[in-house]
Parts: C-alpha cells; structure tokens; sequence
C-alpha cells in the first residue's frame, strides 16, 4: 500500500469516526470464551473467541430471549442474561491518533485520556498478601491465571471484541476495542453464532491479528490454548508497534503489543513476567476446586468467617474451574469491606435465586468467587459465592449459606476484572448494576 493510499485510509477512518458520533446502537450479543483476546496473534491454532468491552464503561444487562443464537451455553435452558458493551462510539485511538510514528514518549504508553487518574479496580499500593517484590515506580502488578506482571498503572483492565473480523470501522456495531491500554480479562463470554471477515484492508502481519490498525491499543493478554496447543512465539514490527509473545510456564503464552517508542515498556513487562502462588491481595492462584464440584468450602470452619470484627481487606478472586486457576482478582478495604460483609450476613439464609428447570442436569460450573476475609494478619476466612447455572446460588460461609443480594453481591462485581458475563435473568437482577 502507498503512503497515499495510506493516507487517504487513515482520512476516510477519521471522517467515519466523526459522522458515527453518538448515534442509537443497535444490539450486539456478546461473545465469550476463556482462550483468545484483544488482538489474538496467532493463526496458528483455532480457538474459541471471547467477548471484550471497553474500560471502565457501565455494564448493561440484556435478557437474551433465543439462546439458541448464543454458542458456549449449549445445555443451559430457560432465559439467559448476558451484558453488552457500549461499543466505540467516535472516541479516539491510539493508532488513528498515533499517525504512523508520532505516537512517541518516554515511558509509559499513552493513549488519548490517559492523562486520567488510574481506572478503578487496579491494583493498589496497600495489604500485601505475597512474596511479590513492589512494582517499580509509576507500574502496578497484574496477575491472570499463575502468571504476575508488571504493566503502567494507568493500563486498565478490560475485555477486547469477541469479532474483530467483523468490525469495518471504528464505532460500529461491533467495535467494543478498549480506548486505553489494557490488560486483557479472561471471560466466559457466548460467542455470537455469526460469520463474518471485513479484513481485505488489514495490511499488516497475520500475528497482530484483525483488530484495525486504527483501533490499536497497547495490551497485555495471557493464554491458556489447551492441552497439546502451542502458540508461535517471536517478535514482530508493524509502523512502530511492537508484538511480542513468550512462553511462561509449560502452558501459559504472554502476548504483548505496546506503540511506537514504548520498545522499552514491552521488554520491562517481558522482564518482569513470572509464575506465582499468590497475587497481591492474597488470592491463591490455583483453583481449590475441580471442575463439576459443588461451589463451597471443603472443611466446615468452628466459625463463620463473616463474624468478628470488621475486615482488615476482602480479597474477592474469581476462578475457572476448566483451567484451575484465577482469572481475575480485586480488593476492597476498611467501610467497604465492612459494609460487604454485613451485607452478606444480613442476607437471608437461604439459597437462591434459583432457576433449576432452566438448566440440563450435571450442567458444570464455569466460574465461581472466593471471598477472603483478612483480620489482623491472621489466616483469612472464606465464602464461597455461587452465581453460575441455574441453583445452589448464593454465599456459602462454612456454616450457612446467604441468599444473593443487590446489597451483597452488587459490590463483588462492581469492578472488573472481577466479572459475570453471563448469568440467569433473576442472577442478573440481583447481582449486576
């Protein structure tokens, strides 16, 4: 492609970006899966693809009447509430406003907005619960799966588009791309049942993947392919921006994009990644649970957790049980730790809400959370939150089990990477905002 051609491209995206402004959105189902993500660089191996959505942007939930035109639910019956991104909009991008090679710093990437205070939910300076040095100055620590990292702090944490093939221009129907650097969550999103390869303009290298260049942002993403599935690794170069993926561990894949001049940024997070027991509010990376076990703790605590005084810190760590690890991790201290617990046990004791017709029989659990309650540096206490499928849903303490709650379970999911992508209706109700 001529610079010309290159030119008129990058004009014709920016006229396009203007004139979508804030129109009405059409509905998107989202999409969902554990395995792929912003920019999945690899055509090396087919994998499920998962539903992104931008930083920091309020979730709506949708009460998706025909699950049939949803994959990954296949055996869940009744009705299915799944959230939808806000899409795009006409918000810049690092790409499109980078220009080619002007997208230069000293640090940190920085795309437009950036300059704001770190997003919500991001890893603080505080209770430490690990053997993790401090991050170096202006950085944050970030753990998916067993894998710790170091990015910039102000690099939220978000979900990519489930499609990027499908998107034909920024702030269309299906552009839901970050409009910061991020680090890329890992979700059980469904995937919509919908063909789709709007990527005859992608000129780039197959290995930065179909999201378009004008949508690029900085990103970390961790992978898990599966058992046998390898990943290619190596470095790539596309006008300043640089892809980077290295193996950790013996199954984990760490992919790395940052733009032009930030080479420096993209070996520091590559130095810095490495396998862990614990994140840094005391999340124990390996799932206590195999996948098909009932959501709740193994031993029956003399007390429940949920008595004493008021929390030190929660820890709030959501598993996988198919890969038996963490895929997202948050915590909550002082009033709001507090007001989290009273919540709980104020709830009633019951199970619930519960949908049981809704669902096959032996339908396994997908995702699940572990509370950790901190008090005065002794060995934390655990509640066990149940929102998957269709029963048995609620906190399980030991000792009793609570009903969800808008009051106790809103504040668990509140802020990503802590998430429900997809729940029953009368879950979504009750648990998302």
């Amino acid at each position: 492609m001529s610079d010309f051609e290159r030119e008129e491209r990058a004009f014709r995206a920016a006229l396009a970006r203007a004139a979508d402004g804030f129109e009405p959105r059409k509905l998107a189902i989202p999409g969902a899966s554990d395995a792929s993500g912003p920019a999945d660089a690899s055509d090396e191996t087919d994998q499920t693809k998962t539903e992104e959505k931008a930083p920091v942007r309020r979730r709506t939930t949708w009460i998706l009447a025909a699950a049939a035109a949803v994959l990954a639910v296949v055996g869940l019956g009744g009705v299915v509430a799944s959230l939808q991104p806000t899409g795009g909009g006409g918000e810049s991008t690092a790409a499109s406003d980078a220009s080619g090679a002007e997208n230069k710093s000293d640090g940190a990437p920085k795309a437009l907005g950036a300059d704001q205070a770190a997003p919500e939910g991001t890893y603080e300076d505080g209770v430490g619960r690990d053997d993790l040095p401090a991050p170096a100055d202006g950085n944050r620590w970030a753990v998916r799966y067993d894998i710790a990292f170091q990015v910039p702090e102000e690099w939220a944490d978000a979900t990519a588009p489930a499609l990027p093939e499908c998107i034909a221009k920024p702030g269309d129907q299906w552009d839901t791309v970050p409009r910061t650097p991020y680090v890329a969550n890992i979700t059980n999103q469904p995937v919509p049942a919908i063909a789709c390869n709007e990527t005859s303009d992608r000129d780039f290298p197959p290995q930065f993947g179909k999201v378009p260049f004008a949508l690029w942002q900085p990103y970390v993403l961790i992978e898990k392919p599966g058992k046998g599935a390898t990943l290619q690794t190596g470095s790539w170069e596309h006008e300043g921006w640089l892809l980077t993926r290295v193996q950790v561990g013996d199954d984990a894949y760490a992919t790395i994009l940052t733009g032009p001049g930030d080479e420096r940024v993209n070996q520091e997070i590559k130095g810095s990644l490495r396998t862990v027991a614990k994140d840094p509010y005391g999340c124990e990376t390996a799932s206590p649970l195999a996948e098909g076990d009932p959501v709740r703790p193994k031993t029956d605590p003399a007390t429940s957790p949920l008595e004493g005084d008021a929390p030190e810190s929660i820890a709030i760590c959501e598993y996988e049980p198919s890969s038996a690890s963490l895929t997202g991790s948050r915590q909550v201290t002082g009033a709001e730790a507090a007001g989290l617990v009273d919540a709980i046990r104020s709830a009633p004791a019951r199970s619930g809400p519960n949908t049981p017709q809704n669902c096959a029989a032996g339908q396994p659990v997908t995702a699940y959370v572990i509370l950790r309650i901190f008090r005065d540096g002794g060995e934390p206490g655990e509640v066990f939150v149940n929102y998957e499928n269709c029963e048995d849903h609620g906190f399980y303490d030991g000792t009793t089990v609570h009903e969800l709650t808008p009051a106790a379970c809103r504040p668990v999911f509140a802020e990503e990477p802590v998430t429900i992508y997809s729940a029953q209706g009368d879950v979504a109700k009750v648990c998302l905002s």
